[in-house]
């Protein structure tokens, strides 16, 4: 067996139709309000590229779990500052296309670009990127800064993975927040 380095993405600016891109960010619930939640080291990043999205007038479309509907758990991370307008699924499963309530909001807004953000990498984030680009045709950005799971080997695997899946590969690519532009 022929053991090789993982593939380690590196982040290149972006530059995204703010008509045509949506932003998910996948399960940032309020148990990111915890300082102790690997989750919660992302919140400065994602909140200010919310900002910036929403500034462009980019959709963004927030995941929780199914199980935490219904409970404190079930709102969006505070610091996130979700508008009212902004739509929250539960889907069951990690893949947030799960239920195709996902694919249906996206297909109404004429999106074909998502920009993929949240925690945790290796569960949420990698399958539904890779269903985006696999199974639906999205063009997906991952900001390697607005991801991120409790390890490092199970964060760098993940992205390992999204890089050498067939036919995922080459829709999705990486980023990093400020250097991804919407105009």
């Amino acid at each position: 067996m022929q053991t090789t380095e993982p593939v380690r993405p590196q982040a290149e600016p972006k530059r995204l139709d703010p008509a045509t891109t949506a932003v998910l960010v996948l399960d940032m619930s309020t148990r990111c309000d915890d300082p102790a939640a690997e989750c919660s080291q992302l919140l400065d990043a994602l909140g200010a590229f919310l900002d910036k999205a929403r500034a462009a007038s980019v959709p963004v479309v927030f995941s929780v779990s199914l199980s935490a509907k219904g409970t404190p758990l079930g709102e969006v991370a505070t610091a996130l500052k979700r508008q009212p307008s902004e739509t929250v699924l539960y889907p069951d499963g990690f893949d947030k296309f799960t239920g195709g309530e996902l694919q249906q909001l996206l297909e109404a807004r004429g999106v074909r670009n998502l920009v993929v953000t949240g925690s945790a990498t290796n569960f949420a984030v990698m399958y539904t990127a890779t269903a985006a680009a696999r199974n639906y045709r999205y063009n997906v950005v991952i900001p390697l800064d607005a991801v991120n799971t409790r390890s490092a080997y199970e964060h760098e695997y993940a992205l390992h993975q999204l890089s050498v899946l067939p036919s995922a590969a080459v829709k999705i690519q990486f980023s990093a927040t400020p250097m991804i532009d919407f105009s």
